[in-house]
Parts: C-alpha cells; structure tokens; sequence
C-alpha cells in the first residue's frame, strides 16, 4: 500500500468566522509582547499573505509568523518565518495561536473550573 501525503498549504484558504475573529482579538488583547497580528483579506494584499493570521512580533522586522487553515480540510497550520521549516499543524485555532504565545486558557480547562465553581 503507498501512502499519500497532502501539502496543506497548496490547498485554498478559508475567510475566518466570526467566533475566530473574536479568538483572535483576544489572544492579541492577552499576548502583550505582539507587535500587531491581523487577518489578511484585501485583495491587493501579499498574494502569499492573503487569507492567513499575519503575526509580527516587532513591527519593524517583518511578519513573524502566518496561521493559514484551508477550505476543505480544518487544519490549521502555523509558520515561524524567521526559521526555515515545515509548518506545525493543529486542529483549532486556539491551539494554533498558543503556538506562537501561550496566553489562552483550553476550552478544557475552562469548562473543569466552571464545573469546579458549581460545586461550591
């Protein structure tokens, strides 16, 4: 049997959805030592930035990293610009952007103190 092996990044991206710009917002809001980061969507941008998270860590030495995640497939893959290597990927955002930063509480550890607080 062969295996197949798909390249992600050759596949489209998606727009994000509101949920995800919202997530983005905040981790920024929390990431405090982030220049700027941003979702690309004018067309007269990068072609090669185009629908991804743009992520500078200082604003003055180019983007840092790229978050793209594709149309077909919800994947989320996570670029270090500054190093050559393959892309991490990951399955939520959440994941994708604490990658980069550690700042956001997962959505499990979330819902065990919400049901921790119901008990007292």
């Amino acid at each position: 049997m062969t295996s197949c092996t798909i390249d992600i990044r050759t596949l489209p991206p998606r727009p994000l959805r509101p949920d995800e710009r919202a997530l983005l917002r905040e981790w920024v809001s929390v990431a405090g030592d982030i220049a700027t980061a941003y979702f690309s969507e004018r067309r007269g941008d990068d072609p090669a930035m185009f629908r991804k998270i743009v992520i500078y860590e200082d604003e003055f030495d180019g983007p840092s990293y790229l978050i793209h995640v594709t149309e077909p497939v919800d994947a989320w893959v996570t670029f270090d610009l500054r190093r050559p290597s393959d892309g991490l990927c990951f399955i939520s955002l959440r994941e994708a952007l604490n990658s980069v930063r550690p700042v956001l509480r997962s959505r499990f550890a979330e819902s065990a103190m919400i049901e921790a607080e119901a008990l007292f």
